[in-house]
């Protein structure tokens, strides 16, 4: 049998292991999960700030799109093809079809519209003509998205240039 003594220090020994497994396996574990929450709560805070603060640009973005569906309705009503529709744009901000050549780039579908690539080059304008051509493009009454645009001078003359485009036809997405 033990000793008043030595039962004394077997309890204080057992007391003292049962305090560092407690600590180890559960306080500093608890300590380093709260961290991590911690950081991760300041990070998502952070995130939402971004978020509220792009709040006006998304509801600009969430406008204009709601603008461009009435022109993307409307041209879907059209029975001419996307192509013939964006040469008779083109005719009518004054580029001729004899400095026209258009070809398809494929369709893509995006989260409100369906989109169908054109890359358009025109041949022999000035500066006034591609402008007027590129302000008749851009008008937010029509169906077409300007994606990018390239000018380039004439090497046989620096009054005129060459302008290719990519466009984008939008029509409205098929559901399926």
């Amino acid at each position: 049998m033990l000793l008043d003594r030595e039962r004394q220090i077997l309890l204080i020994g057992g007391a003292v292991a049962a305090i560092l497994l407690i600590v180890t396996f559960v306080v500093f574990p608890a300590i380093s999960r709260i961290r991590v929450l911690s950081r991760t709560t300041a990070a998502a805070q952070k995130n939402l700030a971004e978020v509220r603060k792009s709040s006006p640009d998304l509801q600009r973005v969430r406008q204009a799109t709601i603008e461009r569906q009435g022109a993307v309705t409307a041209a879907a009503n059209s029975n001419e093809s996307p192509l013939a529709q964006l040469t008779s744009i083109l005719q009518g901000a004054g580029i001729p079809a004899s400095v026209l050549a258009i070809k398809s780039s494929g369709i893509r579908d995006g989260e409100v519209f369906r989109e169908e690539s054109f890359e358009v080059q025109i041949e022999n304008l000035t500066y006034l003509e591609a402008v007027n051509a590129l302000r008749k493009l851009s008008a937010k009454d029509l169906p077409l998205v300007v994606r990018s645009t390239v000018l380039k001078s004439r090497y046989d003359d620096q009054r005129y240039l060459d302008m290719t485009l990519r466009v984008g036809h939008l029509s409205p997405k098929k559901t399926s």
